[in-house]
C-alpha cells in the first residue's frame, strides 16, 4: 500500500508542481488525483483548494526564509550575506514559471496578498538591516539612503529576471547578475567595500 505523505511532503510536492505548471486549471479532483490523496483526507485537512494552495505557499516562503536566514552564516560580512540571499532570491525565482504569479495574482488575489507582504516584510527589513550593518562597518558609503537603495535592490531582481530584456538564448545570467549587482554596489561602496566585491564575484555562477 502506498504511503500517505505527510502534510509538509504533500504541499512541497504541491508546490513544485505549480511552480513548474501554474494553478490555473487547479480543481481539488486534480489536487486529490496528482497528489494520491482520498477524498476524507484533503476533507480532513483543508478547507478547499485555496486552502490548500495558500498553506503549500506559506510552507514555500517559511522555508525561503528559513534558508536565507541560514545563509547569513555562510559569510562574515554585510556584502557577502546581502550578495548570498541575492543570488538565493534569483536563483528561487529563476525555478517559477512566470505564469504562477500572474495566474495567482488574478484568481486568488488574498494568497498573492500573502506574497507581497513577505517581500515587503521580510526580504525589506533583511536587505535593509544589512545595508544598514554596511554602512556601520564603513563597507558602504556613510550618506547611503538605505531605504532607496533597498528597494532598488529588490527591483533590481525582477531586472536580472526579464526575458524581455535579457533573452537566456543570448545572455548568461551569471553575466546579468554580476552585471547588475556587481557595478551598482560598486557605486555604493567604499574602497573596503569595493575589495569585497570583487573577492565575492571572483569566482561567481548562479
Amino acid at each position: 500500500m502506498e504511503k500517505t505523505l505527510n502534510r509538509k511532503e504533500l504541499l512541497r510536492n504541491a508546490m513544485e508542481a505549480f511552480c513548474a505548471k501554474g494553478i490555473k486549471d487547479l480543481t481539488e479532483r486534480k489536487i486529490m488525483e496528482e497528489h494520491g490523496l482520498p477524498a476524507e483526507d484533503f476533507n480532513a485537512r483543508f478547507s478547499g483548494k485555496e486552502d490548500f494552495l495558500r498553506q503549500a505557499v506559506e510552507l514555500f516562503l517559511e522555508e525561503q526564509k528559513t534558508a536565507q536566514l541560514g545563509l547569513l552564516e555562510q559569510a562574515d560580512h554585510p556584502i557577502g550575506q546581502l550578495l548570498l540571499i541575492l543570488r538565493h532570491h534569483t536563483s528561487q525565482l529563476l525555478t517559477i514559471n512566470p505564469k504562477f504569479f500572474v495566474q495567482i495574482q488574478y484568481l486568488y488575489p488574498r494568497i498573492w496578498t500573502l506574497y507581497l507582504r513577505h517581500i515587503q516584510m521580510h526580504s525589506y527589513y533583511l536587505f535593509y538591516e544589512l545595508l544598514n550593518k554596511g554602512v556601520q562597518q564603513r563597507l558602504y558609503r556613510q550618506d547611503l539612503n538605505i531605504e532607496i537603495v533597498t528597494k532598488v535592490l529588490l527591483e533590481q531582481i525582477n531586472v536580472v529576471l526579464n526575458q524581455a530584456l535579457f533573452p537566456p538564448q543570448r545572455y548568461n545570467l551569471s553575466e546579468v547578475f554580476r552585471g547588475i549587482f556587481l557595478y551598482y554596489l560598486k557605486g555604493i561602496s567604499t574602497e573596503k567595500g569595493n575589495k569585497e566585491l570583487e573577492n565575492f564575484f571572483s569566482d561567481f555562477s548562479l
